[in-house]
């Protein structure tokens, strides 16, 4: 799947049939993301759903993070957010199913789910960063990322073919809101939290 740099437009090649599609076609999709994981895993050995629900937790969270390094790479501050956001859902279109089992905060009992968590989110928390934000503000930038994305994906999925707008341009916009917005968090104002 390919992000143009300028907007982060998936190609063709990419998730566009499957958002053009019915509802129906994103359960298949979902579904056939889940089974091809599954099936490697049950090769291995794995045989309890709790053990399945970790497999593919830890392979959501290796691949997002693969994405999101390729995407980053050669880039900073602002251009190293935007590419990462689109990484971000890029990956979540991509890959419906896996971007689900990711979705799950790290279960503390299994240290292979809590390292792939702890890579990934050392590498979103190294980006943002690099645009000065620090202790609990750049949580905070982390978890409206982190509800940027899943929103967009949560429409995407739900809504029909025909909606007037393009989700495409909307979350270019949107990540673009998110990027202005960091300068309250870099700036610490958290005078703001006081509520």
């Amino acid at each position: 799947m390919f992000i143009s740099e300028k907007c982060g437009h998936i190609s063709e090649r990419g998730v566009e049939h499957v958002l053009k599609a019915s509802a129906t076609r994103w359960d298949r999709q979902v579904a056939t993301d889940l089974i091809a994981e599954m099936e490697i895993h049950l090769a291995e050995g794995v045989d309890s759903t709790a053990e399945m629900r970790v497999a593919l937790a830890v392979a959501g969270y290796r691949g997002l993070h693969r994405r999101i390094i390729s995407a980053i790479e050669g880039k900073t501050g602002e251009n190293a957010v935007r590419a990462m956001a689109y990484a971000m859902r890029s990956y979540a279109l991509g890959s419906p199913g896996l971007a689900a089992a990711s979705f799950r905060n790290p279960q503390i009992d299994s240290e292979e789910w809590r390292e792939a968590g702890h890579e990934l989110a050392a590498t979103v928390f190294r980006v943002l960063g690099e645009l000065g934000l620090r202790g609990e503000m750049v949580h905070h930038a982390v978890r409206i990322l982190r509800s940027l994305v899943r929103g967009f994906i949560l429409n995407e999925m739900a809504s029909s073919s025909s909606q007037p707008i393009d989700f495409q341009k909307s979350y270019v916009l949107g990540v673009e809101v998110f990027i202005g917005g960091l300068r309250v968090l870099r700036d610490d104002e958290s005078h703001l939290l006081d509520c």
